[in-house]
C-alpha cells in the first residue's frame, strides 16, 4: 500500500510538471505561476505518497487536518451502516406482512418476490451476521409456508408443516410420490392438471430457501 501511494505521487507531481512547463512554452504562465504551480503540486504529491503519516496541511494558510476529516469520515460510514441495518430489520418484517402466507394458492409464496431481495442487499451490505436472527427467522416462515404449498398438492402424511426442515432431495423424493398426490387431487375441486409441475416450482423455491437456511446458520 505504501509503495502504491509512493508511486502515485510521484506519477501526480511529474504529470503536474510537464504540464506546468507545457502552459510556461505556450505563455499561459508566467515564471512566478510555472513555480508556484509546481510546488503545489509537489506539496499534493507528498501529502498521497505519506498519507499514513500526515496529520495536517496549510492551504493558503488555511490548516486542513487530515486526521479529523478521516475521523469524520469513518463516523459518517459508521453510522450509515448502522442506518442500513435497522432499515433492512424494518423491511423484512413489513415483507412479510405483506400479502402471502399460508392461505396462497400459489406454489411459491407471494412473499418471497419482495424478501428475496432484502436478502441479497443483506449480503451485499455484509450485515447478515447483525441481522441473522432477523434473516432465519423469514426463511422459516417461508420454508413452512413451501411446505404447506406442496401439503395441498401431496397429502402424503411424511409431509408435515413443522421447523423440521428436510433436505431439498429427501423432501423431493416424497413430495412427487404417487398415492399422495392422488389423495390430494380427489378432495379438489375444480381438479388441476398440472400439480407436478406446481410442486416442482414449490420445491425449487424451498430448496434456495434450504441453501440460504444453511448459509445463515454458519454465521458465528
Amino acid at each position: 500500500m505504501r509503495a502504491f501511494l509512493a508511486i502515485a505521487g510521484f506519477l501526480i507531481f511529474v504529470f503536474a510538471t510537464g504540464l506546468a512547463l507545457y502552459l510556461l512554452a505556450l505563455g499561459k504562465f508566467s515564471g512566478a505561476e510555472f513555480t508556484a504551480f509546481v510546488v503545489a503540486f509537489a506539496v499534493i504529491g507528498m501529502v498521497v505518497g505519506y498519507a499514513p503519516e500526515v496529520q495536517e496541511i496549510s492551504i493558503v494558510g488555511n490548516v486542513v487536518k487530515l486526521k479529523e476529516i478521516k475521523a469524520e469520515a469513518l463516523k459518517a460510514i459508521e453510522s450509515l451502516n448502522k442506518s442500513r441495518i435497522e432499515m433492512l430489520r424494518v423491511f423484512l418484517g413489513l415483507a412479510l406482512k405483506h400479502g402471502g402466507g399460508f392461505g396462497s394458492e400459489t406454489p411459491v409464496d407471494p412473499r418471497a418476490r419482495d424478501i428475496w431481495p432484502l436478502f441479497r442487499l443483506s449480503k451485499e451490505y455484509s450485515c447478515q451476521k447483525e441481522l441473522k436472527d432477523e434473516l432465519l427467522l423469514c426463511v422459516k416462515i417461508l420454508l413452512a409456508s413451501q411446505l404447506y404449498s406442496i401439503k395441498t398438492r401431496n397429502r402424503d402424511a411424511r409431509i408435515v408443516v413443522s421447523e423440521v426442515f428436510l433436505p431439498p432431495f429427501e423432501l423431493a423424493s416424497i413430495a412427487f410420490d404417487e398415492t399422495g398426490i392422488e389423495e390430494a387431487l380427489a378432495v379438489r375441486s375444480p381438479k388441476p392438471d398440472n400439480f407436478k409441475d406446481e410442486i416442482r416450482l414449490a420445491l425449487e423455491e424451498y430448496s434456495r430457501l434450504y441453501e440460504f437456511k444453511i448459509e445463515l446458520e454458519a454465521i458465528k
